[in-house]
């Protein structure tokens, strides 16, 4: 008698676990399709294109100059073309500059990070940067985009870049800068 509960509470048991395994891809969170970071929310070769595009002129603007890198924020809203799982690539691709890498949505009333004006207005990033791009003109392996490393009212800096895909990257040339 007591093998045969044990054997009857195995099988309840496997099939669970079987019973389990083959829903999890219709749950919340767990990919299923039509779900963001499921298969509808691949990144398309386009978004790997602006991804590189946009991580690589940021990263150029940052190390033209920055506030420090305690932490980077990025303006989201300015990678056009994008999905929230490619804005989250691009953060990810910045990471190499500071472990503290956020959207600017997230940290902007964090005055440990941004001082404010008596308007209320940022006035500068403690110890970081807010980072941004102005896509000007795409079109496949060309593009003329703007960054911004803004670190105060008295501190920052807009590369323009001439940009080429070459070789499974983007190849930067400065056309200009504005610093202030």
């Amino acid at each position: 008698m007591k093998k045969l509960a044990q054997g009857l509470l195995c099988i309840i048991l496997i099939a669970t676990l079987i019973a389990g395994c083959a829903s999890q891809g219709d749950k919340p969170g767990n990919g299923g399709a039509g779900e963001k970071g499921g298969p509808v929310d691949q990144i398309t070769a386009e978004e790997i294109k602006r991804v590189d595009l946009y991580v690589t002129a940021m990263r150029s603007a940052f190390q033209e100059e920055s506030g420090g890198n305690d932490f980077i924020a990025v303006k989201l809203e300015t990678l056009e073309g994008l999905s929230d799982r490619a804005k989250q690539e691009v953060l990810n691709g910045l990471k190499d500059l500071s472990a503290n890498v956020y959207p600017f949505e997230k940290v902007k009333e964090d005055r440990s990070r941004f001082e404010v004006d008596e308007q209320g207005r940022l006035s500068r990033a403690v110890n970081g940067a807010l980072l941004s791009v102005r896509l000007q003109e795409f079109s496949g392996n060309h593009a003329i985009i703007e960054a911004t490393s803004w670190f105060g009212n008295l501190g920052a800096v807009f590369p323009e870049y001439k940009a080429t895909y070459k070789n499974g990257e983007w190849h930067l040339e400065l056309t200009r800068i504005a610093v202030s």
